[in-house]
């Protein structure tokens, strides 16, 4: 308490002994992690951009989809016939039991490898849609966060994108986990190469940054998410 107002310090522990770190104020705390989440913020502009390509890829996969399973089901059925065709002329006495049984080994196997596909794109389908869409809002809600006095909301946050979280020498520190280790990434890369432009192209390096980066950006949390299901 002091200066009219309450101040939170955070410090360490000193669990295992004295310490020489010295304490930091929650408030420039916050700062500092306000200013990282801007690293991972989706601006309103991206964010929507963002969302029309995944509602584009929703559409696409959904058609092919449908094709793909069709095509699936047609094989499966033809498997299915070409072995009971072979079981009745077998039957019949038309083949040998030899070639009965490497013909029947090879449909089995066939329908089994068909049905594992089936049951794998079952199992996946368009589900890395709507984790994609998660991300895109939360990155989102990550440039609304980098100007809240929510501290606790900020807390939850950083909790949830960021691993090795420390506190050093009155610094932050924390690297991002994937996906949002891309945002990091790539924001960054755009602000090098506009450091190293000059004036005169500083407009058309930015402009080309804001037409190629954020999809590049998308591509990669899609191959992110895909492989995640």
């Amino acid at each position: 308490h002091g200066h009219g107002g309450t101040y939170r310090y955070y410090r360490c522990t000193k669990k295992l002994g004295k310490c020489s770190q010295r304490y930091l104020r929650e408030d420039l705390l916050a700062e500092q992690l306000k200013s990282r989440l801007q690293n991972v913020a989706l601006g309103d502009d991206w964010a929507e951009k963002m969302n029309a390509q995944a509602d584009v890829w929703e559409k696409d996969n959904a058609q092919s989809a449908q094709s793909f399973a069709q095509n699936l089901e047609e094989k499966l059925k033809e498997a299915e016939t070409k072995l009971d065709k072979l079981v009745n002329a077998f039957l019949d006495g038309s083949i040998e039991k030899e070639t009965y049984l490497v013909k029947k080994d090879e449909l089995i196997k066939t329908k089994t490898d068909l049905n594992k596909r089936k049951s794998d794109f079952g199992r996946k389908g368009n589900n890395w849609i709507e984790p994609l869409r998660e991300w895109i809002k939360t990155a989102h809600h990550a440039e609304k966060l980098a100007f809240s006095k929510d501290f606790m909301e900020i807390k939850s946050f950083v909790e949830k994108i960021g691993t090795n979280r420390q506190l050093f020498n009155k610094k932050i520190l924390f690297a991002f986990q994937p996906p949002w280790d891309l945002l990091a990434k790539h924001q960054q890369s755009c602000e090098l190469r506009d450091g190293e432009a000059g004036a005169s192209e500083h407009t058309k390096n930015a402009e080309k940054s804001e037409s190629l980066v954020w999809s590049k950006i998308l591509d990669e949390a899609r191959t992110f998410f895909e492989n995640s299901v």
